[in-house]
């Protein structure tokens, strides 16, 4: 009798909900990208034409493969998703963020162009035709689904992709519904941001140069991506032998997929930009000498002529947050055949988790701490 080798798979489930509250480093490590405080000695008037906060939505999404007999396969992937966030609270962190922002800009020696003269400007109104989204904005970015939420007094608007590198360029979503993706990624929000066209906004940085002449000031644009925690997905191959009720002899394997809700700013992404009036209309390149400094993520953003970032990310805490989850859908061999068959890339095992963010008022204290504490040390080198 010929020996068929089947699979079987018993599932785990691992949720960690830490009650620690992380204590940031007394210092953030900041760095210069490709750039010099310099470019800023002309003037000391500053305008600050966007502020946002990247909330990520989603995190994780990895897979792991393993192969055995007769190329037998089992895999599983596994994702952390807030696909509920509370807007308002959002914006109220987003819009303490600007204040602070002007106020810190004034105390190092910057002279800020008031908020209704940046507005009144037919150059700002230009460009914020040209390329403002609505506010807040569902979107997708190199580590998943993201909330984008700009101050209330301005109209935020995204980065030419170019100066972005594959963070921007190369979006991916793990939240159903959360963007649509014919033609591109787009926003699910009605006047969101589209991945096609922040690839095609080759002009915004020209216009930004024209808005800086008009203003006798260097723009400032302060941005920062406030991440979600990760999740992990495990499969154990051979963990032991078994006939089944015909006496086919089997291998057994074990998936097992856990997610960690930590609050946290992500280095190379969260930035304080400047583009000067001497700036290049063409816009700058993210770097892929940074590549190795941020790993995954690739470039830091060049969003500027003068740009300063956080070189290591920020760990902040986790008792926030509520986590629960599962097993969103599994499958033994033939439904993996049947998934490769027909093009599919599903994981036999997908196991989704869910952040809610239990303590409103902590989460609040957190991030505003955090980039607090960023937005210190990144203008400390830049002081006028």
């Amino acid at each position: 009798m010929r020996t068929k080798i089947f699979v079987t798979a018993a599932f785990s489930i691992l949720v960690f909900a830490s009650q620690l509250h992380a204590e940031l480093p007394s210092a953030a490590k900041v760095v210069m990208t490709d750039s010099s405080a310099s470019a800023l000695a002309k003037t000391k008037r500053v305008a600050i034409t966007n502020v946002m906060v990247s909330f990520q939505a989603s995190a994780g999404g990895e897979k792991t493969n393993t192969s055995g007999l007769f190329a037998a396969k089992s895999d599983a992937s596994s994702s952390l998703q807030m696909p509920e966030m509370d807007t308002k609270l959002l914006a109220d962190i987003t819009d303490a963020i600007y204040a602070q922002l002007k106020a810190d800009l004034q105390a190092n020696g910057f002279e800020v162009v008031p908020e209704a003269t940046v507005l009144a400007s037919p150059s700002y109104q230009k460009m914020i035709k040209a390329v403002g989204i609505t506010n807040p904005s569902k979107f997708a970015n190199f580590n998943g689904d993201v909330m984008l939420v700009g101050a209330s007094g301005l109209k935020p608007y995204l980065p030419y992709n170019a100066e972005t590198g594959k963070f921007g360029a190369s979006p991916k979503s793990l939240i159903k519904g959360w963007v649509t993706t014919s033609w591109g990624v787009k926003s699910s929000t009605e006047g969101g941001p589209t991945s096609t066209g922040t690839g095609e906004a080759y002009e915004l940085p020209g216009l930004e140069v024209a808005l800086a002449k008009d203003l006798n000031a260097n723009l400032v644009k302060a941005t920062y991506v406030v991440t979600l925690g990760s999740a992990k997905a495990n499969v154990e191959r051979f963990t032991g032998t078994h006939q089944d009720i015909h006496g086919n002899t089997g291998f057994s394997s074990t998936h097992t997929g856990s997610a960690f809700a930590q609050a946290g700013l992500l280095a190379g992404q969260s930035r304080i930009a400047f583009r000067t009036p001497a700036a290049s209309t063409k816009g700058e390149s993210a770097s892929l000498g940074y590549m190795a400094n941020f790993g995954s993520n690739a470039a830091a953003a060049k969003d500027g002529d003068v740009v300063v970032t956080l070189a290591e990310s920020l760990a902040g805490g986790t008792d926030f947050f509520s986590v629960s989850g599962g097993e969103k859908a599994a499958g033994g061999l033939e439904k993996f055949l049947l998934g490769k068959a027909l093009g599919g890339t599903g994981a036999d095992t997908q196991f989704e988790f869910t952040a809610t963010i239990a303590d409103p008022a902590a989460y609040r204290t957190e991030v505003v701490g955090m980039i607090k504490q960023a937005r210190r040390d990144m203008l400390a080198l830049v002081k006028q």
